[in-house]
């Protein structure tokens, strides 16, 4: 039995896609509940693509329990190849916020990533961020401690910190030469609104396996007069190290999925997209914080104010942001 879709004064949905890698989402997770915002302005949207076993679902529950005032939604959906943008589609579709943001559960993000990203975002804007890729060593050391402190220079290459650097600053020069499809969004962090979303019904979902979605939705948003802001000058995220997808090829040489970008008709409004799941046909399960656990303040003073505030001229209520959870880290 579908569930309900009840409305609320929810600011922004931070949707964040999954599978299989309940450790890494943990961490994702814990790294959210580490934000300096205040969560009664947010939900979390966990969109699972097939994940067995239950893990998945558990991580949601106790990340969801244990913090005060978030509420905290979690959907899956039947394993057929890797459908990121159906779970995308489907995360928006049962998402509240009037803004979306977009992220990977292989992705950790430092205190002011909703803040930041929030704060960038305009009508008509996506907001497009990127990621440090770790190594598989450097991914080992990421503990509940270095999420909690955000200690990871070490984890951090010098090349890799370079390569970043380089592309902060070409897309902030792109922002300000109106080239098409620069900067580049690319799909493990970016925000936008969630009417601008259904503008161009979403994802499209004949992208199936990995690449070119992120490119297909950033022509899309072009077409129908939203453009790109870089937010990598100001905050970046970090993807955790796992094995590559059996559907990965450098830059989607010989996929179906390049083929399709290349070759199919170009229309803002795809075919195949979340429309579908506007009617509320979408099963989803909600949590919201039960007998939440006390949780031990921090040294420094978290209090901060919506930052949703600037985005969509909301009120200026302040509350203090989550302390660090305790949240299982494998």
């Amino acid at each position: 039995m579908p569930a309900e879709i009840r409305m609320t004064n929810t600011d922004v949905s931070i949707i964040v896609t999954t599978f299989e890698r309940p450790g890494h989402l943990a961490k994702c997770l814990r790294s959210l509940a580490n934000q300096d915002f205040e969560p009664a302005c947010c939900e979390v949207v966990v969109a699972d693509d097939g994940s067995r076993g239950g893990e998945t679902e558990a991580c949601v529950a106790e990340f969801a329990q244990r913090w005060t005032g978030l509420s905290t939604r979690f959907l899956t959906q039947v394993k057929e190849g890797f459908r990121l943008a159906t779970c995308r589609n489907k995360a928006a579709a049962i998402a509240r916020g009037k803004a979306l943001i977009f992220l990977d559960g292989d992705c950790i993000v430092p205190p002011n990533f909703v803040r930041v990203m929030l704060d960038e975002l305009r009508a008509n804007v996506v907001v497009a961020g990127d990621c440090y890729r770790l190594t598989q060593e450097a991914t080992k050391q990421i503990d509940a401690s270095k999420v909690d402190t955000w200690d990871l220079e070490s984890t951090i290459s010098r090349e890799e910190s370079k390569r970043l650097s380089r592309k902060a600053l070409r897309a902030r020069i792109y922002s300000f030469l109106s080239i098409p499809m620069r900067p580049r969004l690319t799909g493990c962090a970016f925000a936008c609104f969630r009417d601008d979303l259904i503008g161009i019904n979403g994802f499209d979902e004949n992208f199936v396996g990995w690449g070119f979605e992120d490119r297909d939705i950033q022509r899309r948003f072009l077409l129908n007069g939203v453009r790109t802001r870089t937010v990598l000058h100001r905050v970046k995220a970090v993807h955790l190290w796992h094995p590559s997808d059996p559907t990965f090829a450098r830059n989607g040489v010989g996929t179906a999925n390049r083929t399709y970008y290349q070759t199919a008709p170009v229309k803002a409004f795809c075919q195949r997209g979340v429309s579908q799941y506007l009617d509320g046909s979408v099963a989803f399960q909600t949590y919201e914080s039960v007998n939440p656990a006390k949780l031990a303040t921090r040294g420094e003073d978290r209090t901060a104010k919506s930052p949703f505030n600037r985005a969509v001229g909301n009120g200026d209520s302040t509350t203090p942001a989550p302390a660090s959870l305790s949240l299982s880290i494998s």
